[in-house]
């Protein structure tokens, strides 16, 4: 990570601060169902019409490990407030609070869920292409169903505490222990060339880091 920290005062600085984006897990929670509902008239209708509903499941997001991983860029800047005096004091602790930009990219499903989600595809081309027989039956369309995962941008808040131990006039060590609260959402379709989106399901992101930092530092 690279931290860059402006004095305003003594005791009062800006800080901004990056690093190199780590790989992270999302874990799925719960089940994904498609609601299904018809008429059926049995006999041509010489028996009345039947009302059908029945929650056709596609996936389960806890079944398969991580149901997807990802690329987290977060960078944050916060103001702070450091205890002590320079000169005087060489273990300077301090407190902060600001704001953190999260980025993912690299999104990746996970291969079981991917293929649950392109045969819930397979179902819903079939239904599109009159094959409702083929639907339930679970079988394959003329379709070429492609998952594709996104994930929204978010900022958050950031609070740390942390120290700071001067060598000398320039050189200081610092270590500090940050925690962000971040809520996304991420979108996931199944497309296909013929007969356009076939499936789009939103869900909620929660992440709650704790970030733990040791460097070296120079004063200029």
């Amino acid at each position: 990570g690279i931290i860059s920290n402006y004095y305003f005062t003594d005791n009062i600085s800006f800080e901004v601060k990056g690093g190199i984006p780590p790989k992270v897990d999302l874990q799925g929670k719960g089940k994904i169902y498609a609601p299904f509902s018809a008429i059926a008239r049995p006999l041509g209708g010489a028996l009345g019409e039947l009302e059908l509903q029945n929650d056709i499941f596609i996936t389960d997001l806890e079944a398969h490990g991580p149901a997807a991983s990802a690329r987290a860029w977060t960078p944050a800047f916060e103001f702070q407030y450091h205890f002590g005096k320079t000169g005087v004091n060489k273990f300077r602790p301090y407190i902060g609070l600001g704001l953190m930009y999260a980025y993912f990219n690299e999104l990746k499903i996970n291969p079981q869920i991917e293929q649950d989600l392109i045969a819930a595809g397979h179902m819903i081309a079939n239904i599109k292409e009159g094959h409702a027989g083929a639907a339930l039956e679970g079988k394959k369309s003329k379709a070429n169903p492609q998952v594709d995962l996104e994930a929204s941008d978010v900022i958050a808040p950031v609070a740390t505490v942390g120290f700071t131990y001067d060598f000398n006039e320039k050189w200081f060590a610092v270590g500090s222990v940050s925690y962000a609260h971040m809520k996304n959402e991420t979108t996931i379709t199944v497309t296909d060339a013929t007969h356009g989106e076939l499936i789009r399901s939103q869900a909620n992101i929660e992440i709650n880091p704790l970030l733990v930092y040791a460097g070296v530092g120079i004063r200029f």
